[in-house]
């Protein structure tokens, strides 16, 4: 009997070693290799921003930054040091957007106008502002607008796209008070605006009208053009100084509810054509996430692979475009057309998020799926992707091929960083997070639990570069609101 046990467990392991490359290359279980030594730096930005403060936007190279520092606007560069801008009183503001050289940046500030009067002349909850290097703020009320949100600034700072709100020409005096507090007693006009060269202001809505994003940048860091999205849930790239249209497609379909078959237009994803992007989108039995399969891979798909399928395009989430917006980061909503007798409706239909990146040349690239995804940014080249998946912080890049692997495959964030040689701790994820345009700088929160032995809740990293670390004095009280007194 005991002969018989240890013949059993000798199959048992060589079973084990036969079949363990399987599971650790299987989709679901990214692992990279590092790389050593490390090019660049990690740091912990506690000491620096405080219990509050946080980076919302890293310039490249990591040259500058900015975001909030106890409740107010700042900017850093290696060139001119640390500026804080000072809001009113009982005010939080914060820096939304950042040029390339840190000269510039949009930002806003939130008032309660029935506690604090407002300096700028409004009773909107959300003044928005232009700061730029030894220049006043220019508050958008200059221009009639208020309430603003911004959506992208170029990377020479010269062009700023924003969506606020202007009172009609004819419309009755402002709410004041307690009834400034309800947005619905104060009559108003949505608007989209730019602002070129500084001073040139010019509402959008004779060449674009998109739908409010609440978190994406819409504008090309070139400045020349922005994403806007119909009620029909299409989405085109406008070019800003010719107004010219391109839709997005995914493998050359449009949302079914924008086709126009009279004109040829394809309005399905069709299974087992090679130019449909799913073309090799499968997962393996057991597996819950999908990724692209090579050949010797398509046999071992499971049945219910989206390669199996036809798909019809429903809706746009989160684009965001490149540096010259060929290419757009995109979440897509997909439906699966069913096979039997064609419905009249779709609205049972199987349902499937992918993350995507767009290109204007037709090679579209499918990069994740799965029911809880959001796109964050995109680098100016497009070879970089930033998202978040299940609560967790992931990326993809194009020109990253892990060992034993001919496709780039998307992993966490930290793991990615691994890869470079710059570690966090492996019991905890990264939660949130930045990217700079480049591609080489990010900016972090780690999901923290009992442990709280590691120093990084916040962490600034650069994969590349041998660049200066940035330094400046967390407490210090001096303060600005322009850009010719920074604090060192």
């Amino acid at each position: 009997m005991k002969r018989l046990l240890h013949c059993h467990q000798y199959y048992f392991c060589i079973l084990l070693l036969f079949i363990s490359p399987l599971f650790f290359s299987c989709p679901d279980m990214i692992y990279a290799v590092p790389s050593a030594p490390s090019e660049g730096f990690i740091m912990d930005m506690v000491p620096l921003l405080g219990s509050n403060g946080r980076i919302k936007a890293i310039a490249p190279d990591c040259r500058a930054m900015t975001g909030f520092l106890d409740g107010a606007p700042f900017v850093w560069s290696r060139d001119f040091g640390l500026v804080r801008l000072a809001p009113p009183k009982g005010h939080f503001g914060m820096g939304d957007f950042l040029s390339d050289d840190g000269r510039s940046m949009l930002g806003f500030v939130s008032i309660n106008d029935a506690i604090h009067p407002a300096p700028y002349g409004q009773t909107w909850a959300r003044p928005g502002f232009i700061w730029r290097y030894g220049e006043p703020l220019q508050y958008m009320s200059k221009h009639g607008i208020a309430d603003v949100e911004w959506y992208g600034l170029s990377a020479d700072g010269k062009t700023a796209l924003g969506y606020g709100k202007r009172n009609p020409p004819s419309s009755p005096a402002a709410a004041k008070g307690k009834a400034a507090e309800n947005l619905e007693l104060t009559p108003y006009y949505n608007r989209w605006f730019s602002v070129r060269n500084r001073h040139q202001f010019r509402v959008l809505d004779k060449i674009a009208r998109p739908d409010a994003s609440p978190y994406y940048r819409l504008l090309s860091r070139d400045g020349k053009k922005l994403l806007q999205k119909q009620q029909n849930n299409s989405v085109q790239v406008v070019d800003l100084q010719t107004g010219k249209l391109r839709p997005l497609a995914f493998g050359g379909v449009l949302p079914h509810a924008s086709v126009d078959l009279a004109k040829g237009e394809k309005r399905i994803l069709q299974a087992g054509d090679p130019q449909n992007p799913l073309f090799r989108w499968g997962r393996w039995p057991g597996f819950r996430r999908s990724r692209i399969l090579s050949d010797s891979e398509l046999k071992k798909a499971a049945p219910d692979s989206p390669l199996h399928a036809d798909w019809i395009l429903d809706d746009f989430f989160c684009s965001i475009p490149s540096f010259d917006a060929r290419f757009t980061l995109c979440a897509l909503y997909l439906k699966q057309v069913p096979k039997k007798p064609a419905r009249p409706f779709l609205l049972d239909s199987k349902t499937l998020t992918v993350l995507v990146r767009l290109d204007a040349k037709g090679n579209d690239i499918p990069i994740d799926d799965g029911p809880a995804l959001m796109g964050l940014d995109i680098s100016d080249d497009g070879k970089t992707i930033l998202y978040e998946m299940d609560a967790e912080i992931w990326i993809w890049n194009e020109d990253l091929l892990l060992p034993h692997d001919s496709i780039p495959r998307p992993m966490p964030l930290a793991r990615y960083l691994e890869h470079f040689g710059l570690s966090l701790p492996s019991e905890r994820t990264i939660k949130s997070a930045v990217m700079s345009p480049d591609g080489q700088c990010f900016f972090g929160e780690l999901g923290l639990y009992d442990d709280e032995q590691f120093p990084y809740k916040q962490f600034l990293a650069c994969i590349k570069g041998d660049y200066p670390r940035p330094r400046w004095e967390l407490h210090s009280k001096k303060i600005s609101n322009r850009g010719d007194q920074p604090v060192r």
